[in-house]
């Protein structure tokens, strides 16, 4: 009796630990990349497939929230045409913009979409698509200033900043090459920061060309671009995590670019959502 007990003890365990198994296989991810968030159906058929996009949401005009609380923006719209092309549904997320690229190293976005210009820097740790848009760097100060026309101008004075951009790197490295004379303001939120400009609480805002030229006649203040050259200039992509799965996609996702370009389509957008071609170095 305690033998036949036994027998069928052990077989029930076997049979439990074999079912664990299988449910186990059924429901395992294959990694943190855009082709991994596919979506099932009853029969276990792929029905759609998701790129996780993050983003501040808070820089005009390439993505921002509209009236209906929307993203909307040329970043925003890029992204739904390759996106249309590819047959991926973009799931967006909202967040600092400091964060960005920690969410995208620990998997919980794939890319991001901030206007991100592609730095030796990065690209050590990341791989890019080509470029959809590109910009350069400028100072935002009030009308009435003409005692800066350069960073060196900025010595003993406030430059504010978003935090973590590569515009804040920028005058972080010139500062400490120069003596440290600025005071740099990093912000976590650029919405009030042109504001700050014009209220005298920082003496210039360092900021992408487009972004300035839409933002001053935007929200109607007394500020201007501080010379007609930039400080320098740069392109912009989007960022994933280096893996072969990516690698491909990211292929993917450049010929869709260049057929949107090529169409007409990105200057189409650029004439959209910015007075300044963006589609052109």
């Amino acid at each position: 009796m305690k033998q036949h007990l036994s027998k069928s003890y052990r077989l029930l365990l076997t049979l439990t630990i074999f079912a664990v198994f299988l449910t186990a296989c059924g429901t395992g991810k294959t990694g943190d990349s855009a082709n991994s968030d596919i979506a099932k159906d009853a029969q276990g058929a792929s029905t759609k497939k998701v790129l996780r996009v993050g983003t501040s949401g808070i820089y005009p005009p390439f993505v921002s929230k509209g009236k209906d609380q929307k993203l909307e923006g040329y970043d925003v719209d890029v992204l739904n045409l390759v996106g249309e092309k590819l047959g991926y549904e973009i799931e967006w997320t909202v967040a600092e913009f400091s964060g960005l690229f920690g969410m995208m190293d620990s998997g919980r976005i794939d890319t991001i979409a901030n206007l991100i210009a592609v730095t030796d820097e990065r690209k050590e740790k990341y791989d890019f698509t080509d470029p959809y848009a590109y910009y350069s760097v400028t100072l935002v100060v009030k009308n009435d200033r003409d005692d800066i026309k350069s960073m060196d101008d900025l010595k003993g004075k406030n430059l504010g900043a978003l935090l973590g951009n590569n515009m804040h790197k920028y005058a972080t490295k010139w500062n400490e090459e120069h003596g440290n004379e600025i005071n740099i303001r990093a912000y976590q939120d650029v919405s009030g920061t042109y504001k700050e400009v014009d209220m005298g609480r920082i003496d210039a805002f360092i900021d992408s060309n487009f972004v300035a030229h839409s933002r001053i006649k935007k929200e109607g203040l007394p500020l201007k671009i501080f010379s007609e050259k930039p400080l320098y200039t740069t392109e912009n992509a989007f960022p994933f995590v280096k893996s072969k799965e990516n690698e491909e996609f990211i292929k993917q996702f450049s010929k869709a670019l260049q057929e949107l370009k090529d169409s007409g389509k990105l200057k189409e957008l650029s004439d959209k959502w910015s007075e300044i071609d963006v589609t052109k170095p």
